[in-house]
């Protein structure tokens, strides 16, 4: 069996799979996967409008706000789309060098191509 993570957007009448590379992911980076599977990202769309993704557990209704979070398989979340400052959006996040993250403090945090990321990233989850 597939590990994936179970997403709508509120407005949406059932949950569509987003495949993970492993057995769980970053927020960042279902954010990300979502942007991408929805083509939110694509050159058609108004890409100097800044959003982000509001991202809430389906069955607790807890919000999801620490981008580093880690989500298991099998979660189910409810996606908004709201307003983020100009240079604060997922999209200028995601055009970053290093896809947005902040490194850890002291320059630590997995090796290039290594942690979760690196995994999910050769495997195209994202």
């Amino acid at each position: 069996m597939a590990s994936t993570i179970l997403y709508k957007f509120r407005s949406g009448t059932s949950f569509e799979t987003l495949p993970l590379p492993g057995t769980s992911a970053r927020l960042y980076d279902i954010k990300r996967a979502i942007v991408r599977a929805k083509k939110l990202d694509s050159s058609s769309s108004n890409t100097s409008l800044e959003f982000d993704l509001a991202i809430q557990n389906a069955a607790t209704n807890e919000t999801y706000d620490d981008e580093s979070m880690i989500l298991p398989r099998g979660t189910r979340v409810v996606v908004r789309r709201v307003a983020a400052e100009r240079g604060r959006g997922i999209l200028s996040r995601m055009a970053q060098p290093g896809g947005g993250m902040p490194m850890a403090v002291g320059g630590g945090g997995a090796p290039p191509g290594g942690g979760i990321g690196g995994a999910a990233a050769r495997d195209g989850f994202y």
